[in-house]
């Protein structure tokens, strides 16, 4: 059975509600599965752990995927062009509809808003019905997006088509957003006088929002004095005041067009690499067409008819956010996953919450070891995963801990019996902060993606905290035991990747990795801890005078005192350079004034004992577990302790 895998940056958008819904009945019948993921962007920040969801992108690149849609023009309003296609390019050959932006990729086909069409139907309607003369233009072609320079020259075009002059006066730049156009309008209209056009045409319904309001503020009526006109139809388009005349671009049926698009592809059909989606121009308020002091809920079209505004054009955000029943669903689902501490007992609710989540089935992976995710670091897929639970409460099928392993660099459903079964569903990253669990992925039994995007935010939340809550309960016995499971690793392989090679202790990512597990456990047991955060004193002076190889010996050196004086279930790691952290837990603040002494007395010891031509040094800040359950957060109250010392030791030359 053919699979074709949906990426966009988030459900949650009023264009992801058109363009998802467009896709979900086209293939609401069809002998496919389809499986939507929201991604947010490749090592986003604008969300604290929004980079984690690139990780669902990533999966979807697998073998198993035999099509790609895209809904390019989102991703491309925060991240270039180049950018995604550098992301896309691992999926090979294997097709790829864009929305919006051709994609320079092997096998691209395109669905495009015909832009030209309606903005050649706007200018004219102007000219020909309402005698606008002057029109100007709110431009966010700055912002370099494909689709802004195609309106600016698509409105340029309309106007030599109509044999109107454009006045490069008249063209202003508002980046997409309401505040901007509203201030490169100010800069230049200072007064009344100052407008010299009739009408003002806008990149889209948010800038013509930032126009209405300094037109306003110039004493100016609209339509009277300055006609304006919008694009996309957003849903706050039809409740401005006056009501925004605009182009709908149809975004349900440009998602339509993508899911027939990658359907007719996959069964060999010849198709157009672009196909273009027509839009529909809508004359309200804002350019004569709608009295102003109309009630009725209509626009006129390219024809000149009455048309009535469509139900669909009510948001289905906001219809959800009044929807009482959607409510209680989330409350029950609260209260049932009360009762879901470790993972066993969550699989024992998940047929309930499946059913109450308006999905099918669910399927739960689990990478072998919890992988702790940075920002700025690429998500590599390990080659082996576990299937932990699945429920599939239309065939009755469930089971717990099967012991089902598979390369998901291959396959994407670990469960045979929910394989090559039409339908449609969303794959979810399963993480908790900085650290990624797996993933899951479920059967939706209806398109409402707002609704599971809060659903499975709970839910992966749920499963986070039991995995965790699991693993301590399992590993109680032995944390006692001086913690010796932060001590082992499963594979030599895994020693390598978070083992430093120059001094044998564990490199940063280990370092984070094993150190906030560390923490979590102790935190949660109700134990003390101490923090540190190491800096060794003028590496830079010993590298200069005796060379790197001398000061590398240093840092070996350096290592070996930081073993021998914390115990053996501290962990410890070098952070780079010559910076090192420790995290000791069950100490108490103390003894840390022993702890630095130790490590003074052991430094010069073995300085003496090698007969170095220096003394090794170091300054030494820490932070209590009472300060936060953050590693990284506690690092940084260390190191503001470092600088003070440091800053105390400022001038004072090593021996040597």
């Amino acid at each position: 059975m053919k699979k074709i895998g949906v990426i966009i940056p988030t459900f949650n958008i009023e264009y992801s509600t058109e363009f998802l819904h467009g896709i979900y009945d086209f293939f609401n019948d069809k002998d496919v599965t389809i499986i939507y993921t929201q991604t947010k962007l490749p090592h986003s920040t604008v969300g604290v752990y929004d980079y984690q969801y690139w990780q669902s992108a990533e999966l979807l690149f697998s073998q198993e995927i035999d099509a790609l849609i895209v809904a390019t023009g989102v991703f491309c309003a925060s991240m270039t062009q180049e950018e995604l296609e550098q992301e896309l390019y691992r999926f090979g050959r294997r097709p790829v509809i864009s929305v919006a932006i051709p994609l320079n990729l092997p096998n691209c086909y395109t669905v495009q808003a015909d832009c030209k069409k309606s903005y050649l139907d706007v200018i004219s309607h102007l000219k020909n019905v309402h005698g606008c003369k002057s029109i100007a233009f709110l431009s966010a072609a700055a912002t370099k997006s494909k689709e802004a320079i195609e309106r600016l020259e698509a409105f340029k075009e309309a106007m030599a088509a109509n044999k109107l002059k454009v006045n490069e006066k008249y063209i202003y730049e508002g980046k997409f957003t309401d505040f901007d156009a509203e201030a490169a309008l100010k800069k230049s209209l200072k007064s009344k006088s100052d407008v010299k056009f009739d009408a003002m045409v806008c990149a889209n319904d948010m800038m013509a929002i930032g126009c209405y309001r300094v037109l306003n503020e110039l004493g100016l009526s609209i339509p009277a004095d300055v006609k304006v006109v919008g694009f996309d139809d957003a849903q706050f388009a039809n409740r401005a005041n006056p009501r925004l005349s605009t182009i709908n671009q149809n975004i349900y049926n440009q998602g339509f067009e993508c899911a027939k698009t990658a359907f007719s592809v996959l069964n060999e059909e010849e198709v157009p690499r672009l196909i273009l989606s027509e839009l529909e121009p809508k004359f309200r308020q804002s350019c004569g067409c709608i009295p102003l002091n109309s009630s009725e809920d209509v626009y006129r079209n390219v024809s000149g008819e009455y048309v009535e505004e469509n139900a669909h054009l009510i948001s289905r955000l906001n219809s959800y956010m009044n929807d009482l029943e959607e409510r209680n669903t989330i409350i029950i689902l609260l209260d049932i996953l009360k009762g879901a501490n470790t993972m066993r007992q969550f699989y024992y609710n998940l047929k309930h919450i499946i059913h109450l989540c308006a999905m099918d089935d669910m399927i739960i992976n689990l990478y072998p070891m919890p992988i702790y995710m940075d920002y700025n670091e690429d998500f590599v897929i390990p080659e082996k995963m576990e299937l932990n639970m699945f429920s599939d409460i239309v065939n009755v099928n469930e089971n717990f801990n099967p012991g089902t392993k598979f390369n998901p660099n291959k396959i994407i459903f670990s469960e045979p019996s929910l394989d090559n079964t039409k339908g449609q569903y969303i794959l979810h990253p399963i993480f908790s902060g900085e650290t990624s669990y797996g993933y899951l992925i479920c059967k939706i039994n209806k398109n409402k993606f707002a609704d599971y995007t809060i659903y499975l935010k709970i839910l992966i939340n749920a499963i986070s905290s039991s995995i965790e809550y699991t693993n301590r309960l399992m590993e109680t016995e032995r944390l006692t035991n001086k913690y010796t499971e932060l001590q082992e690793d499963n594979t030599s392989l895994t020693k390598q990747s978070k083992t430093d090679e120059l001094t044998g202790v564990l490199n940063r990512r280990g370092y984070y990795e094993f150190g906030q597990r560390t923490i979590d456990i102790i935190q949660e047991m109700e134990h003390a801890g101490i923090v540190f955060f190491a800096d060794m004193d003028n590496l830079k002076k010993i590298n200069d005078t005796y060379g790197h190889d001398a000061g590398d010996n240093a840092i070996k050196l350096l290592a070996e005192v930081f073993k021998s004086v914390f115990r053996n279930n501290d962990v410890i790691g070098r952070l780079g350079g010559d910076e090192f952290g420790v995290v000791a837990p069950g100490m108490i603040l103390e003894h840390v004034p022993l702890i630095r002494k130790k490590i003074d007395e052991t430094c010069k010891k073995e300085s003496k004992r090698l007969k170095l031509p220096y003394t090794l040094s170091v300054s030494v800040g820490y932070a209590s577990l009472e300060k936060s359950s953050l590693l990284k957060q506690l690092m940084s109250e260390a190191d503001e302790m470092l600088y003070k010392e440091k800053r105390k030791k400022h001038g004072r030359k090593y021996s040597g």
